[in-house]
């Protein structure tokens, strides 16, 4: 049974509850079973600790009604405990790069948003966000860890790049208070993240502990600009810390697990989370920390250590810092919160800590929830009714294709390459990474040529996924015959936060080359491929062929087209082989109701070929 003050600590604690199976895995293996059904031992932990928060995860999340389901059974058992408080459930919605709604409308990311700045301002900022805060709360998550408000200087970045709104401070901060007014105007509690800035890094905290070596002036210039600016034109409900260090803003060390004296991690300093953010700042709201399990902070310090330190420098809510996956872990979960209670009422009875901080931490908590989470009063049937209708909507889509026309950039146009007359096109060859993209690229061609009145068109495609994709591109017959070759290209600026964080690590690196991502390693010299290459057995990655279909077509003297997709940081390597070439940031390939699939970026990107204003703006510098 835990203590009052114990029960004051869990409730200042977010669990991710992403996996769980009944029986502990057998040694040496983690448990991988996505909890889509609130078990009974994680409701009844929910109901006997009185934690505060949870964080869902893709795992989590099949289809509107078992997310309902879920949303109702974990508030079902918050308010069953001691406190009777709801939990704020998070998630990261952020769209692009970082999605885990399944079958939701999605954006094509931040990036995108900010190419639409200087012709269209805040305009998709707000758009986007309405979207995404509507269709978060009719499942009943409350909190989306969004927006990411990093500006985004340094081209090697490879934890944030397209989840920047760019590199002008100025502009990311009225990005970042559209996005927070536009979730939160749908009773969603928006996160600014993260601070003081993750934009100007070359190590993923989810890997390792960054250091930003700013000075004072260019500190308060760029990474904290923007989050000074969005408290002081709105009301974020929470700011996420970021594990990195910043000696100009604390340069107190710490004594880690092997006992090196390390300069305080942001997460871990009451500099900079209460004396800067929480005074100077003036920040009312939340102050979350990112995920706990994370490198930045988990090889460096116990989980005990780790929380009591967040928690004695401002934090409010420790975000995932212990697992839960076997039965077992409950047990050790109630022994873990006795652990820290008892390090914290230490530091209270020696004056290093007070009792006021953690009543005034709560009363943040509880100001919030009671602002934000007001649960259902209609029935699951009802609430999944809505849903079905909501999600996805037409409305919706119709957003996200507005958002995808607007931001889709042209990076490259040689003369006389775009736009095309498509009578003049009687064969379009495609080379693609899998047969999603074949069907939406093929389907947005297919709209434009019909609705030009040209329905006389022959597709060929090389799906590169499928066997024998090589020898169908060793077979130039296709492609010799093509007026216009188009190829799509993944180029993405990988992090284990894409696919939900520290547990799909082993997995991100065994997948990596799937479905045509190309990783910074894995990126080509700008040497185009020779076409003796043809004769090789070698087996390519795709963004070889993609060079090598390129560099065919410039022989043949045929027009070639890239569409890419992610990092335009990264996708210089390519450019040199094509014609022209357009970005379409982080838009992703949907199905539809119906089973069939399509892309805004690339309906977008047709639509451009033919003879559309591309008004995509790069909102960052490339060298």
């Amino acid at each position: 049974m835990f203590t009052d003050f114990e029960r004051k600590i869990a409730q200042k604690m977010a669990l991710d509850i992403r996996y769980f199976c009944s029986e502990a895995p057998i040694k040496g293996e983690h448990c991988q079973q996505g909890v889509t059904k609130l078990p009974t031992a994680l409701a009844d932990l929910i109901q006997a600790t009185d934690i505060g928060a949870v964080v869902l995860f893709a795992e989590n999340l099949v289809s509107n009604q078992q997310i309902i389901q879920l949303t109702h059974d974990l508030q079902k058992a918050a308010l069953m405990s001691k406190s009777a408080k709801p939990l704020i459930i998070s998630i990261d919605q952020e769209g692009g790069r970082v999605v885990r709604l399944p079958h939701a409308t999605s954006f094509a990311g931040n990036m995108a948003i900010g190419a639409t700045y200087v012709n269209n301002k805040t305009k998709y900022a707000s758009s986007s966000s309405r979207v995404i805060g509507a269709e978060l709360n009719v499942l009943g998550i409350n909190n989306n860890y969004a927006p990411v408000i990093d500006v985004n200087t340094n081209a090697d970045n490879p934890v944030i790049n397209t989840r920047s709104f760019g590199e002008n401070p100025q502009q990311v901060a009225e990005l970042g208070v559209a996005a927070v007014n536009g979730l939160q105007a749908q009773g969603v509690m928006a996160t600014l993240k993260h601070f003081p800035g993750h934009g100007d890094t070359s190590i993923d905290s989810h890997l390792g502990l960054p250091r930003v070596d700013h000075d004072l002036a260019l500190i308060e210039k760029t990474d904290l600009a923007p989050f000074k600016w969005v408290i002081e034109h709105s009301d974020p409900a929470m700011i996420m810390t970021a594990h990195i260090q910043y000696p100009a803003l604390d340069s107190a060390t710490i004594t880690s697990n092997n006992g090196d004296k390390i300069i305080r991690p942001a997460t871990m300093s009451r500099k900079i989370l209460t004396d800067l953010l929480r005074d100077k700042m003036a920040f009312k709201g939340i102050i979350a920390t990112d995920a706990l399990d994370m490198a930045g902070i988990a090889h460096y310090f116990d989980k005990v250590t780790a929380t009591v330190e967040t928690l004695s420098a401002g934090a409010d809510l420790a975000v995932m810092p212990f697992k839960i996956r076997a039965p077992e872990d409950i047990a050790k979960f109630k022994v873990f919160v006795q652990a820290v209670s008892k390090k914290l009422a230490d530091k209270i009875a020696q004056g290093q800590l007070s009792a006021s901080d953690i009543d005034e931490s709560l009363a943040r908590l509880n100001h919030y929830k009671e602002q934000y989470i007001h649960l259902p009063t209609t029935t699951i049937a009802e609430q999944v009714a809505q849903a079905d209708k909501l999600i996805a909507s037409e409305g919706h889509l119709a957003e996200q294709q507005l958002l995808a026309n607007s931001a889709t950039t042209l990076l490259k146009n040689n003369v006389d390459t775009l736009p095309i007359v498509p009578a003049d096109i009687k064969h379009i060859h495609l080379l693609v990474a899998n047969e999603q993209e074949q069907q939406a690229l093929q389907s947005a061609i297919v709209k434009q040529w019909q609705k030009a009145g040209q329905r006389q068109l022959k597709i060929t495609s090389i799906i590169a996924d499928q066997d024998k994709a090589l020898a169908k591109i060793q077979n130039i017959k296709q492609l010799i015959q093509a007026d216009l070759v188009i190829a799509t290209m993944s180029v993405k600026a990988g992090s284990v936060v894409d696919l939900g964080g520290i547990d799909d690590l082993l997995r991100q690196a065994v997948n990596s080359l799937k479905s045509g991502q190309v990783l910074p390693e894995q990126a080509l010299s700008t040497k185009t491929l020779p076409t003796q290459a043809l004769s090789t057995q070698v087996k390519a990655n795709y963004g070889q062929l993609v060079q090598l279909q390129m560099a065919l077509a410039k022989e043949k003297k045929i027009k070639s087209l890239l569409i890419a997709q992610g990092s335009p940081f990264l996708i210089k390597p390519y450019l040199s082989s094509a014609d022209a070439a357009l970005l379409m940031f982080d838009d992703k390939v949907m199905a539809d109701k119906e089973g069939n699939y399509f892309s805004a970026g690339m309906n977008a990107s047709i639509a451009i070929v033919i003879g559309q204003q591309a008004n995509g703006v790069l909102p960052v510098t490339l060298k």
